[in-house]
């Protein structure tokens, strides 16, 4: 009788509690000082708002696990660039190539492509390497700092094979771009001096020397302008 009891009484005692954590946990919206019609719309809406929550929550913690691999993703690859570049010769290509494919989309893959594109340049590939630098190219931003760069392998990598017009172009586009325009300007002149176009190399040239009038006459990249200027000027 005594353990029936007791057994009855801890039953009781257990829905009892239940009930009291219950009308507990239903208080605490009062707490909160809501409105009445957010109470009951909260009540009404529990195990869906319940979901968001759960949702929202889960987001959060998926978008912190994401970041953590993000930056390992980049702590890696910036590693690995490091060990590519530092390759023999025979090994160099392949440990670029691995960095590029294995860390697409960090910042160590596109200058591993970068030095891919010099490699061909050292090798004699002009061809290839306009195809990478293009890539590059096509791959970033105008913003991105080596947007430039690729245009100037581009240029001159064209340069090498001959290709004047497309090298042409593509100085041509580096007149416009900060920090680019000597680079730019030189690069047109000298494919427009090659191709026995004597006057238009001047005329560049000259252009770009107008826009230097506030620099002093003894900056070396003024001076190597005039005098390349009056050594054409000497061809005609």
């Amino acid at each position: 009788m005594k353990e029936d009891y007791m057994a009855g009484q801890s039953a009781f005692d257990k829905r009892h509690v239940e009930a009291n954590a219950l009308s507990e946990v239903e208080g605490l919206l009062e707490h909160f000082n809501l409105p009445p019609a957010a109470i009951s719309y909260i009540r009404k809406n529990k195990t869906m708002l319940q979901i968001a929550l759960a949702i929202v929550v889960g987001t959060v913690v998926a978008w912190a696990l994401y970041g953590s691999y993000h930056e390992k993703k980049i702590e890696n690859s910036t590693s690995a660039l490091s060990v590519a570049m530092q390759a023999g010769p025979a090994e160099k290509a392949a440990a670029l190539e691995k960095v590029a494919s294995e860390f697409s989309g960090t910042s160590a893959a596109v200058w591993a492509k970068v030095e891919l594109a010099h490699l061909d340049m050292e090798n004699k590939k002009f061809s290839d390497a306009v195809a990478k630098y293009s890539t590059i190219k096509n791959d970033l931003d105008a913003s991105d700092p080596l947007y430039a760069l690729a245009i100037f392998g581009i240029a001159q990598a064209n340069e090498a094979n001959h290709d004047y017009k497309q090298a042409a172009e593509h100085f041509a586009l580096l007149k416009d771009i900060g920090g680019y325009q000597a680079i730019g300007h030189l690069g047109l002149a000298r494919i427009q001096e090659t191709e026995g176009e004597i006057g238009k190399a001047i005329e560049t040239l000259s252009g770009y020397l107008g826009t230097l009038t506030e620099i002093s006459a003894d900056d070396a990249n003024k001076r190597i302008i005039e005098e390349k200027i009056s050594r054409l000027k000497a061809l005609k």
